[in-house]
């Protein structure tokens, strides 16, 4: 049994964690998402649970459990090292190989798959081997980050399989709300007021749940502070009245208003929004006009034939699986890549609003210097539309290697939409952004006429853009 008391952790930017209490079982077999605002620590959350890292007070206790953990960004120290040998490295002991062949099969890959550098592995076959590594801890308990980040539609459908049959319980940060509903059973909230609220549902309930939790705290906090404010007028006008003064009316008043003191709830956080203003209405035509014969990498053909024209207000989705050349015909589109045969035509080609996948950002600047050098907008006015942003006063002059990946995402999409762009490309742009951030470019997206064209593994992100359009890859 995993046992967390009392816990409180101070972060880079100040406090996350207040007083924090978990319990998780593996006998329990739960499937529990964490979730909450991109920066509020739900990383350090499972470094704390695994014990990386120390809580500035409480405890966490790991009883007869053992912890497997995937982390966010898979990184393998030598790419020219086969599958098998990396595994094979990690066992305690070389006659324990078994557990190779084991682990091999419970990720769903084949044999073959252990004489492949690691170099050469599709995103999806790295995560599994990751996956394999860990198993061959035999993990009670399994925790993940962000897992279902750069894996293609397949990948996904497969890893939920996996988290369901594990034998064990699994803790998961996601943003991906269908793998969490497809999997989870229980969400832990990180939330506003720095502490963990507990659902025994998945996402969908969830946010029903979390809407009613939120109503009822907050009548409780208004009727509270009502009464307060009432038995404060009334001692203020009354407590020197000679019809109370020498009566215990004014003393039972004062008790009552001292017990109310200490006993008023406090205001609950609402979730702070970001505030996009919409883009200019898109004029009629071709946005884009494209013909691309052919797009090889050395002596493999990535793109060939590709003939297609892009309408004012159109939402195109490019599909395909990992290795396809989904991102190297964004590459292609926004003019990064010219290494190909064919044409591209853009009507406005300083207006394309370009997402990428990874962070195109200066590590080096601040979020202040970055988002002027970007948009070239005058210096007080940057500030209040990055305040727009979630981004607050102290965090103008702060170095963006010190953000966190989501506050990174939420940095290009402000210097994005500011940009004012006549064509959107959107390669996985939800990826790294707090579910409730998802929901806000969502709602902002759907209402926009001007064009844009998709990268997304998120089915509700697509869903929810309403796409026109398929280009298969």
């Amino acid at each position: 049994m995993l046992v967390v008391k009392g816990l409180s952790y101070d972060g880079n930017d100040g406090n996350l964690f207040n007083s924090v209490d978990v319990t998780l079982d593996s006998a329990a077999q739960k499937r529990v998402a964490i979730v909450g605002r991109n920066g509020c620590g739900k990383t350090t959350l499972l470094k704390l649970l695994k014990g990386e890292l120390e809580p500035r007070s409480g405890s966490v206790s790991c009883i007869r459990e053992t912890i497997g953990f995937l982390p966010q960004d898979i990184v393998f120290p030598d790419l020219t090292q086969l599958a098998g040998a990396y595994l094979e490295s990690k066992l305690e002991e070389e006659w324990m190989s078994y557990k190779i062949d084991m682990a091999i099969e419970q990720v769903g890959l084949t044999p073959d798959i252990l004489i492949i550098e690691l170099g050469k592995l599709s995103g999806g076959q790295k995560v599994r081997i990751a996956l394999a590594e860990i198993l061959l801890l035999e993990p009670t308990i399994l925790m993940m980050d962000e897992p279902t980040n750069h894996l293609d539609v397949g990948s996904v459908a497969w890893l939920k399989r996996f988290v369901k049959e594990f034998a064990g319980t699994v803790v998961f940060v996601s943003h991906d709300r269908d793998f969490i509903n497809a999997v989870g059973n229980q969400i832990l909230e990180i939330t506003g007021n720095k502490k963990i609220e507990v659902y025994g549902m998945n996402y969908d309930e969830f946010l029903v749940e979390r809407y009613n939790r939120y109503q009822k705290s907050l009548q409780l906090f208004e009727f509270s502070q009502r009464e307060y404010n009432e038995l404060e007028l009334w001692l203020r006008e009354n407590a020197n009245h000679p019809k109370y003064k020498f009566t215990s009316t004014v003393a039972q008043k004062k008790k009552a208003l001292e017990r109310l003191e200490k006993g008023v709830p406090p205001e609950p956080v609402a979730d702070p929004r970001i505030h996009m203003k919409d883009l200019e209405d898109a004029e009629e035509g071709n946005v884009l006009i494209a013909k691309i014969e052919k797009k090889a990498f050395e002596d493999r053909e990535i793109l060939k034939n590709l003939d297609f024209r892009v309408m004012s207000g159109e939402r195109i989705l490019i599909s395909g699986r990992n290795g396809s050349g989904k991102t190297t015909l964004m590459n292609i589109i926004a003019l990064r890549d010219t290494d190909f045969v064919g044409s591209i035509k853009l009507r406005h080609p300083e207006k394309v609003g370009y997402l990428r996948q990874f962070c195109d950002l200066d590590l080096e600047n601040t979020v202040v210097e970055e988002f002027g050098n970007k948009t070239k907008i005058e210096y007080t006015l940057r500030r209040a539309i990055l305040a727009n942003f979630l981004f607050p006063a102290e965090f103008m002059d702060t170095a963006i290697k010190k953000l966190s990946f989501g506050q990174q995402r939420r940095l290009e999409i402000a210097i994005l939409l500011t940009n004012k762009p006549d064509l959107l490309l959107l390669d996985e742009p939800t990826n790294h952004l707090d579910i409730f951030l998802r929901e806000d470019l969502e709602n902002f997206l759907v209402d926009q006429s001007v064009a844009m064209i998709v990268i997304s593994h998120d089915r509700y992100f697509v869903e929810k853009l309403k796409i026109g359009r398929t280009i298969e890859l």
